[in-house]
């Protein structure tokens, strides 16, 4: 209502201005006699009654103020000897050059990190095929000192069944000729020479026992060698491995070696006696048995 009543006092003002100057341009060039029109002399009219708007709403159309109107039409046009700036397509493409620089450096950016990385996947690659094959190589060396333990815990429980089986032959033996030479005792008590075979017979037996009970000590005090130093064995094996990184030393197969030659000389040595025994045993049974039959 504010704005409509000022455009309409506007109207008012400029109607009245037009009338005066109207008045002074007839009052000057004419005579008295020339009538006056009724309307130019009568005062001007009152102004419109604005047209009620609902609060809060704006009217349909924006009108102009006639004095910004006026400013409007009487400014002069600009000048066309301002120079002028750059023209829109030189800045659209300099703008396009200077993206397309940002997004080839952002792309050579990522394209070198991206290569660091995968130089450092392939390190990484590297040093876990390295490792693989470090285990690997130790699995094999420990399956192969496993299976010479295993060869000569079976030959050492062979020579063990072999010296008990002859120590269980010789107590049989024994047991047979003390049995036959108690018989024989006391079916001829009276005779001399064979009481005398008769204490020759105790110390047969006795030499019998005496060789086995020999045989037996040395097996088991070599039995006890051998599996001390095949316990020592594998004990130094993880720690000879570790330092030099996976690997095992030599030194660990070295001592195997000397461990398996030596189990081999002594159960060489050890078969021989044992035959060297039964021979012993067996002159001895057929001269008893000879001198008997005397």
């Amino acid at each position: 209502m504010v704005m409509s009543a000022l455009s309409t006092s506007a109207l008012s003002s400029l109607e009245a201005m037009l009338q005066s100057m109207m008045r002074g341009s007839g009052g000057g060039g004419g005579d008295d006699d020339t009538p006056v029109d009724d309307t130019l002399a009568s005062p001007p009219p009152p102004p419109l009654p604005a047209r009620p708007t609902p609060r809060g709403r704006r009217p349909s159309r924006r009108r102009v103020r006639p004095a910004a109107a006026a400013r409007t039409l009487m400014s002069p046009p600009p000048s066309s000897s301002r120079s002028p700036s750059l023209s829109p397509p030189k800045e659209r493409e300099d703008a396009r050059t200077d993206d397309v620089s940002l997004l080839v450096e952002g792309l050579e950016r990522k394209a070198v990190e991206v290569e660091a990385q995968l130089r450092r996947s392939e390190e990484e690659n590297a040093a876990l095929k390295r490792r693989m094959e470090s285990y690997h190589i130790r699995w094999l060396q420990y399956e192969i000192r496993i299976k010479s333990l295993e060869e000569a815990f079976h030959e050492q429980m062979a020579a063990l069944q072999l010296a008990q089986d002859a120590a269980r032959r010789a107590e049989e033996t024994a047991a047979y000729d003390r049995r036959e030479s108690s018989e024989h005792h006391v079916d001829a008590p009276e005779e001399p020479p064979v009481r005398l075979w008769h204490g020759r017979d105790r110390m047969v037996v006795g030499a019998r026992r005496s060789a086995v009970s020999r045989l037996g000590a040395e097996f088991r005090r070599q039995s006890h060698t051998l599996e001390r130093g095949a316990a020592a064995l594998v004990a130094e094996a993880p720690a000879a491995a570790a330092p030099s990184g996976g690997c095992p030393s030599s030194s660990a197969a070295d001592d195997l070696k000397k461990l398996k030659a030596q189990f081999r000389a002594w159960t060489k040595d050890y078969k021989a006696r044992l035959r060297r025994t039964k021979a012993e045993l067996g002159s001895r049974d057929a001269r008893r048995q000879g001198s008997c039959w005397i």
